[in-house]
């Protein structure tokens, strides 16, 4: 009886900690997610993307010296984009893709003196 009490109650629980963990809107109006230790915005426009870049407390981080490749599947096709630094803590690069519901990203980010972190994003989608 004890084990299918504790099942319950985990059942319980389940949707507070999967809402913890998912994509939310940004100061820039993108999908914002946790990347390493930090957060990463996305957001997708024609065949553009920009990255804004912020610690775990949300403050921005300096994009200077950063990279980042992102793979899009988009339209039944894949592309890769390239990121570079544009601004403070933006890195941006445009690709072979249209921005459009249901398009999928995987950011591979590397940040200076530090090893490449990933994140995944749906950055037309609604959340």
């Amino acid at each position: 009886m004890i084990p299918r009490r504790l099942l319950l109650a985990s059942l319980i629980f389940l949707p507070v900690g999967a809402q913890a963990h998912e994509p939310r809107r940004g100061p820039n109006g993108g999908q914002k997610v946790d990347i390493g230790t930090n957060h990463a915005e996305l957001l997708a426009a024609g065949n553009t993307l920009r990255l804004f870049l912020f610690d775990g407390a949300d403050r921005p981080i300096p994009a200077a010296g950063a990279t980042a490749q992102v793979l899009i599947l988009a339209g039944g096709r894949q592309a890769t984009v390239a990121l570079a630094p544009v601004g403070d803590n933006v890195l941006a690069g445009t690709g072979a893709f249209l921005a459009a519901r249901g398009m999928r990203a995987v950011v591979t980010l590397t940040l200076p003196g530090q090893r490449p972190v990933q994140a995944r994003f749906t950055p037309m989608d609604q959340n």
